[in-house]
């Protein structure tokens, strides 16, 4: 498992620069957050770092979730809209307004069977954490993944505490890895361990004292496609799934 912070946004800024560049060199060092086999202890630290759970617009502190339930049968399996999880608007529901957003042009699924339909071979490697849905980037495109944060609600532009996810089947440690941005400049990154005894689930993000993290990028081995085998199945890369993200309640960078 490995937790890098740049060099740069630990060394004294010795010329005059703008208000955000100080704020970014300014940024401490964050807590990591990483377990495999049973992960259910430490997710709970990482909620309670955060705060309470947030299920309405308007907080501006706490935490949010998502376990990918809440995405309707006509979904399942086909692309997702970029927007689905923060909608907006008078009459958007607001367990669909939770401030997490993704880039239109990527394949983002969700699957209840595992991603059988798409990928039957490397299905069986692949378990539930919360309910029965899990969360791909599937098809040839480009990596590393990102995610961004806004208002729930609206399409302001947010930052986050921190942020970590379950991921399923991590069979060599390091191959999926999450990034941290504060805009352009990345603050961190941390390798999601591997898998643990019976256990296919690992668990891992980072925890900043400010909300500074306005998106993240994950990266991993191999993508979900046609055909695709893991990599214990004689593959030839480490696929995975994801189940909970969890992440601080997005306010006002």
């Amino acid at each position: 498992m490995r937790y890098t912070l740049l060099p740069t946004l630990i060394l004294a800024i010795t010329f005059a620069s703008c208000d955000k560049d100080d704020d970014v060199n300014n940024i401490d060092t964050p807590k990591e957050f990483l377990s495999n086999g049973n992960i259910t202890a430490t997710m709970e630290q990482f909620r309670q770092a955060l705060g309470s759970l947030n299920t309405q617009p308007g907080a501006t502190s706490g935490r949010r979730e998502l376990t990918w339930e809440a995405v309707p049968d006509e979904l399942l399996d086909k692309t997702l809209p970029g927007q689905f999880f923060n909608q907006t608007g008078a009459e958007a529901n607001p367990s669909f307004q939770r401030g997490l957003a993704y880039e239109p042009q990527f394949d983002f699924r969700v699957s209840k069977t595992q991603f059988s339909s798409l990928a039957p071979d490397a299905a069986n490697e692949f378990t539930a954490f919360s309910g029965s849905a899990t969360f791909a980037s599937v098809a040839d495109q480009p990596q590393p993944w990102p995610i961004s944060f806004q208002l729930a609600g609206k399409t302001t532009a947010a930052a986050v505490r921190g942020f970590a996810m379950v991921v399923n089947d991590v069979d060599i440690a390091g191959s999926v890895q999450i990034q941290y941005f504060n805009g352009n400049t990345l603050i961190g990154i941390i390798d999601v361990p591997a898998r643990s005894g019976d256990s296919p689930f690992s668990f891992a993000g980072l925890l900043f004292r400010e909300p500074v993290i306005t998106s993240i990028k994950v990266k991993h081995q191999g993508l979900l496609k046609a055909g695709a085998k893991d990599i214990s199945q004689g593959g030839v890369t480490d696929l995975v799934v994801m189940d909970d993200f969890i992440y601080g309640e997005p306010v006002v960078r």
